[in-house]
């Protein structure tokens, strides 16, 4: 069957051409549409790396902004630097040192008298008091 237009013959090709047409569109409109989605795929997963790192250096920052903050405190100031052996002006430094060797020796001699029990006789004494030689 032909169908007549303004003089000319124009032949019916019926559904098939027009669902070709219809897929290679779709397809045309797909394959620009992969490398678009494959980008904000990527920057997607990009973003997700940087905020971890970002949370990061967050964390970092609020830990030396407290250490800022304890290095503002004169006490704590104090403390560390008593801790290196400073003291203020008008003070007066007393050093305690541990006790050497000999200092050892003399403090458990002082402590504790013990006494020291007369030497065992040897074999030529003690024979000679079993045999009854004085």
């Amino acid at each position: 069957m032909k169908a007549m237009t303004a003089g000319r013959l124009r032949p019916r090709l019926g559904p098939g051409p027009q669902i070709v047409v219809v897929v290679l569109v779709v397809g045309m409109f797909g394959a620009l549409a992969i490398e678009p989605t494959r980008q904000l795929l990527d920057q997607r997963e990009r973003l997700s790396g940087m905020t971890q790192d970002l949370r990061g250096v967050e964390r970092s920052n609020h830990r030396l902004e407290a250490r800022i903050d304890r290095l503002k405190n004169p006490d704590f100031l104090e403390q560390r630097a008593r801790t290196l052996g400073l003291v203020r002006s008008g003070e007066t430094t007393y050093i305690v040192m541990p006790p050497g060797k000999a200092a050892k020796k003399d403090r458990g001699r002082g402590a504790r008298q013990v006494q020291t029990p007369p030497p065992e006789p040897g074999f030529v004494e003690a024979f000679m008091q079993f045999i009854g030689i004085p």
